[in-house]
């Protein structure tokens, strides 16, 4: 009896200490929201701007919307809701206003934000995520020149040559007997940007559209794919970080492995040239500048590591934003017919086609005559952007004012990229795919409010090789060949209307890292030669 009855107290002790426990525990969490809610809205600097509760409380909320893909809509639904300026974490902030993000990222003392962190690949800040401005000056200063259209001629054979040239032997074989073939331009133009990135970088093909190198292709998409997930991850807490990428870094380091062997590859070939006595003759591509460049200044090259790092970057950001942005215009001009039959007639015009053996529209001969194909593809950018984050930039000392509302130092302003370009206080039928409005006179200034480059001095610098790569491809393929969808396809058109918007329904897209269609079935048209 007495055992029995000291088992009881013990147990009867355990559960009221367990108990205890757990009041203490609730009480303490109790106490930090409470705190947290108390601060959020009656100490915060930003307590007076417009904002729902729970970001203005907890930071992860916008790590979390990104991660799951949400930040594009995020930015738009806030942006709509509650004004040009909003809050989005207890230290950030949202703007919608094009003419505040111009601002913001034409100003030099707004350094980019730690949330770049996620693009260091190998430790070492690149040029894209560097936040120290010296740092950033530097890396602008080395790069820079290799982007600038005396070197882009020298590149422009190679672009043409895996681009566009290579689409065209495959559809030209395809269509021999034939009156039509059926082609998921999705595809194509992601073989076709992953073709000519990776010789620019790589100096090596890849491409699938030569079935010789479909299995080299296979593979690296899937890394170049993995490399950008990866980056995205990089926002979870470290351990988990290592659990969740373990079974497909494999991925990484096979890419790695490839841009070690192409470095080194690459240097025996300049012993070589310079054991012949032809050093002039060395390659003028990306991983040659990335070789030769210099800071004017100290003499300092990239070392292997930085070349790794920048050769990422170049990968990641030269292949899915062309492609996407391509495939988007494509689909828009399908969805307007009139808009689609005045950028066949521009080019054909401009460009007539022996339908055999044309020469190529070269990228300077595109921007001088063909302003309605660029305009075209400006209007697919500005409404269906590729990029699906918004650009973080952090208020420097002093502060800064928008909208009336103070910002401290260190707070994070994020750029709104998405809401910014359907704002109907900058764009007429903000909904509506309408090329014209880039050619207006009186709107001259109309694509500097579309920020799919960013803007400013941070600006993209690789901007005009994805300029000369759409071009060249969207160019010469619209001289050389009609598109129509397929007669069957019936789950968008031109007569399928979107009840929110009031105009031809955009196909589906998923969110993840880029704007991309979410459905393959979207993407296919019906191809023949021009008529």
């Amino acid at each position: 009896m007495y055992a029995l009855v000291s088992f009881l107290l013990d147990n009867i002790s355990k559960v009221f200490c367990n108990t205890y426990v757990v009041l203490i525990a609730a009480l303490g969490v109790l106490v930090i929201i409470a705190y947290r809610v108390w601060n959020a809205l009656f100490i915060s600097p930003l307590r007076e701007i417009p904002g729902p509760l729970i970001p203005r409380m907890f930071a992860q909320h916008l790590e979390i919307a990104t991660l799951s893909s949400q930040m594009a809509f995020l930015g738009l639904y806030g942006g709509q809701k509650y004004g040009d300026i909003y809050v989005c974490q207890p230290k950030s902030v949202v703007i919608t206003d094009p003419a505040d993000i111009r601002a913001i990222l034409s100003t030099p003392s707004f350094v980019k934000s730690e949330y770049y962190r996620i693009l260091r690949f190998t430790g070492l800040t690149s040029t894209i995520c560097t936040t120290d401005r010296a740092e950033m000056s530097k890396k602008r200063r080395m790069i820079g020149p290799y982007f600038s259209t005396s070197y882009l001629n020298k590149m422009e054979p190679i672009v043409l040559e895996h681009g566009v040239h290579a689409v065209i032997q495959r559809w030209d074989k395809q269509l021999q007997g034939e009156s039509h073939i059926r082609v998921n331009y999705c595809e194509v133009f992601a073989l076709c940007t992953l073709n000519i990135i990776s010789r620019l970088v790589y100096g090596q093909e890849v491409s699938a559209l030569d079935p010789k190198l479909s299995n080299t292709h296979k593979w690296m998409a899937k890394s170049t794919t993995y490399i950008s997930a990866r980056a995205l991850l990089r926002l979870l807490p470290k351990p988990i970080f290592k659990l969740v990428t373990m079974p497909w870094e494999h991925l990484y380091d096979r890419i790695a492995g490839h841009v070690q062997s192409s470095i080194d590859t690459r240097k025996r070939l300049l012993l070589q040239l310079a054991k012949d006595g032809k050093g002039a003759e060395k390659p003028a591509d990306m991983l040659q500048a990335l070789l030769d460049c210099e800071d004017p200044e100290s003499k300092v090259h990239f070392s292997r590591e930085q070349i790794h790092s920048e050769s990422l970057l170049l990968l990641i950001g030269g292949i899915d934003p062309t492609a996407f942005t391509m495939t988007w215009t494509v689909h828009l001009l399908l969805l307007y017919p009139e808009c689609y039959r005045k950028a066949v007639q521009e080019v054909r015009s401009a460009f007539p086609s022996n339908g055999v053996d044309d020469k190529p529209i070269t990228y300077a001969e595109a921007k001088a005559k063909l302003l309605y194909l660029e305009a075209c593809i400006l209007e697919s950018m500005r409404l269906a952007p590729v990029p699906s984050m918004m650009i973080p930039r952090v208020v420097p000392e002093g502060g800064t004012t928008i909208k009336g509302y103070y910002l401290p130092p260190g707070t994070t302003i994020f750029a709104n990229m998405l809401g910014s370009h359907l704002s109907p206080d900058y764009w007429k039928e903000p909904h509506r795919f309408y090329p014209d409005r880039f050619l207006d006179p009186a709107n001259s200034r109309a694509s500097h409010n579309v920020f799919v480059f960013g803007y400013g001095n941070r600006i993209c610098m690789g901007k005009h090789l994805a300029w000369m790569n759409m071009h060249t491809i969207l160019a010469n393929i619209l001289r050389r060949y009609d598109f129509a969808l397929p007669e069957d396809y019936t789950r968008r058109g031109p007569t399928v209307i979107d009840p929110k918007t009031g105009f031809p329904k955009l196909m589906d897209a998923s969110y993840f890292i880029s704007r991309k269609p979410k459905q393959d079935a979207d993407c296919w048209v019906t191809v023949s030669k021009a008529k």
